[in-house]
């Protein structure tokens, strides 16, 4: 049976119509014996390439019985996305490996960054949206390059996509992977397309998820390849044939000393925001909303959890979380007789779980010690004053 879905799974094309294809597709993973046939066929097939509503909503129950939460929401997600006019497809590519409701998130769903998200409105936001006028009686153009920085887990990406429900503007997520082409010449080409949409769909916000794997520094022994690339990124962010007035170039890095210096000229990211782990305000809301409707006892003391997670990212609270939930269920016995997240929970999952901000900190600070001549680490420079041991 393996072999039938894996014959029709090569059949689901791009531009084509694969409604009748897909729906043989699905009958045949329903009369599937195991799960792992189902989850195995579903996954070969581009989220992308199922226009109907309703074929997607076959396979996302398909995903849902066969107890693929992952797979199934990429589909779901899909789904959510045809109801977003302000997100634009990649020629014909899709990241799935990304989560894409956008819509879902809010600047008041992220805890904390509040100096950030004010960067955020006034670089960002104002310019597209609500001192628009007032932007072009001063002349000033709305559009080029802004930079967030900062450790893993700490928000970017979230910031991001929460920037697509705040921004009138066309908003694309683009990643390396979605641009890069094992063949010559295709990922240059891809960029190309990229900007071309975008300059179709102005004001538009290009994002580029960390952008180092596009943007990486130039060497002479580096592979060409990767040096053609930066050279048609830098091109396209410059505009010198097409206007790139209204589109801004938002990137997310967990390493700005990797990118080549040639963007940090004007008009590419000539403006940066660095994004710091959450503190002890930031670190409330985050795990308030993390444990949400979970039982917990009420011997548990959040204001101790607190504290103990100092320099924890929001993806390492996560992941605390998460762990305390285990210890939790395995000692419970039953949904009728469970054991509440208590304070040993908590213990047993600091031991287990670590911060990973504590690495990229001590790395961090060589650079904004002995070469943030232009300027480029300065808030990070303060964090480390204020915040690091």
């Amino acid at each position: 049976m393996l072999e039938d879905v894996n014959a029709l799974a090569k059949l689901i094309k791009p531009n084509q119509d694969n409604q009748a294809v897909f729906r043989a597709f699905l009958a045949l993973l329903d009369d599937a014996s195991d799960s792992s046939i189902i989850t195995a066929g579903l996954s070969q097939i581009n989220v992308d390439y199922i226009e109907s509503d309703e074929l997607r909503e076959m396979a996302l129950k398909l995903l849902v019985k066969a107890d693929a939460p992952q797979l199934a929401k990429q589909w779901e997600t899909a789904k959510n996305d045809e109801k977003l006019n302000n997100v634009v497809s990649l020629n014909g590519h899709a990241n799935s490996t990304s989560p894409r409701s956008v819509a879902s998130i809010t600047f008041d769903d992220i805890g904390g960054l509040e100096d950030v998200k004010k960067q955020v409105r006034r670089k960002i936001i104002n310019p597209f949206q609500d001192k628009k006028a007032i932007f072009q009686r001063f002349k000033r153009k709305a559009g080029g390059g802004v930079l967030m920085y900062g450790p893993p887990g700490c928000g970017k990406t979230m910031l991001a996509r929460a920037l697509a429900t705040e921004c009138n503007a066309t908003f694309r997520e683009i990643r390396a992977a979605d641009v890069l082409d094992q063949y010559v010449g295709i990922a240059e080409k891809h960029i190309v397309d990229v900007f071309l949409r975008a300059r179709t769909k102005k004001p538009a916000v290009l994002f580029f998820d960390e952008v180092e794997a596009l943007a990486q520094k130039r060497q002479f022994e580096s592979n060409a390849k990767v040096n053609t690339v930066v050279s048609v990124l830098l091109t396209e962010m410059d505009g010198f044939s097409d206007d790139n007035e209204d589109i801004l170039f938002l990137g997310a890095t967990n390493v700005p000393w990797s990118l080549d210096p040639a963007f940090r000229r004007p008009g590419r990211f000539d403006r940066s925001i660095f994004v710091p782990p959450p503190d002890k305000v930031a670190r409330a809301f985050i795990l308030n909303g993390l444990l949400k409707e979970r039982p917990m006892s009420h011997e548990l003391s959040l204001d101790e959890v607190i504290e103990k997670s100092v320099g924890y990212s929001g993806a390492d609270l996560a992941a605390l979380v998460e762990t305390a939930v285990d210890y939790a269920i395995e000692d419970s016995t039953s949904v009728d007789n469970l054991a509440p997240l208590s304070q040993e929970h908590f213990s047993e999952a600091f031991r287990e779980v670590k911060s990973t901000v504590g690495e990229w900190l001590a790395q961090a600070r060589g650079f904004a010690q002995y070469a943030n001549e232009s300027g480029l680490y300065d808030d990070l420079a303060v964090f480390l004053k204020k915040y690091a041991k």
